[in-house]
């Protein structure tokens, strides 16, 4: 059985998407099948998965799995991950990744919140079809609205990922509070937060400050990515504690392409560190054999 995890934060520009798409690309790694599920109007996770939106040969995207409001709606629009090898073949990280995509107007099933069992569309949308999958990662908006709402009711657990800024920290704990209370009202009384990434950290005393205060706050569900690796050429990185503020990672979701596709020590950096990712998230949420525990 997969594991659903939203990722969210009231906040945007947290690099939300970024660990959606790179912490699914990690996971593949791993060897884990990973469907991604973008619940974000933007599509910004759809178009960094390789998938474009073709006017002559349209797709089925999340707004008509939602308006169908039908068990099983989504098996039939899912798509492959479109990173690909220079001849044309997947990359060996898009063999293991399915998503299922996003189009701007699916803006438009925000309205219907009103409409009886709206909340469980997409929870209805995932039955039947997802055993084959390890891990489910729903990418969403930054706000708690209706189409957030449906993306927790559909989980087992929360990340929030948040850089160490005063106004993204409270977004994270408003996150936190409104799961607490508000997880009974839409039809998921046991989801909780299961992870703090900490995103963009610099070397600053105010972001050290900011962090101290998240500790302080989540105790250790603040994922700790620091260590040393040891790489597969022999040599070893230091990893960082939390995922700094590196140019690599802009670039690779303005190539909307997986980190992987550099290969210089600047790439193996990034790499390991979304590594470390992913074990975080296969140590918490998953058992040995690799299914929801």
């Amino acid at each position: 059985m997969a594991h659903a995890a939203v990722i969210s934060n009231n906040k945007g520009g947290v690099a939300k998407t970024e660990l959606t798409v790179q912490l699914a690309a990690a996971l593949a790694r791993a060897g884990k099948n990973v469907l991604v599920v973008d619940m974000d109007p933007q599509a910004n996770a759809t178009r960094r998965l390789g998938i474009e939106w073709d006017a002559k040969a349209p797709i089925l995207t999340m707004s008509e799995v939602i308006k169908a409001d039908q068990i099983g709606a989504g098996e039939g629009a899912v798509v492959a991950c479109g990173w690909a090898l220079p001849d044309g073949s997947p990359t060996p990280e898009a063999e293991r990744i399915d998503v299922l995509p996003a189009r701007f107007d699916l803006i438009n099933r925000e309205t219907e919140a009103g409409v009886v069992g709206a909340v469980r569309r997409l929870q209805k949308a995932l039955e039947g079809w997802t055993d084959d999958y390890d891990v489910i990662l729903i990418d969403t908006r930054p706000d708690l609205g209706h189409l957030v709402q449906m993306s927790m009711a559909a989980a087992d657990t929360i990340i929030i990922p948040t850089d160490p800024n005063y106004d993204s920290v409270e977004a994270a704990i408003r996150v936190n509070d409104f799961v607490a209370r508000h997880a009974i009202d839409i039809a998921n009384p046991t989801l909780a937060v299961g992870g703090i990434v900490v995103t963009r950290r610099k070397t600053t005393i105010e972001h050290d400050y900011q962090i101290e205060g998240l500790r302080g706050q989540f105790g250790d569900l603040v994922w700790n990515l620091g260590g040393v690796v040891k790489m597969s050429d022999g040599s070893e990185l230091l990893n960082p504690a939390y995922i700094p503020e590196w140019s690599r990672f802009a670039e690779a979701d303005a190539a909307a392409v997986s980190l992987s596709g550099w290969t210089d020590r600047n790439g193996r950096k990034t790499v390991a560190l979304y590594d470390a990712v992913a074990r975080t998230y296969i140590s918490r949420f998953l058992n040995a054999e690799g299914v929801a525990a």
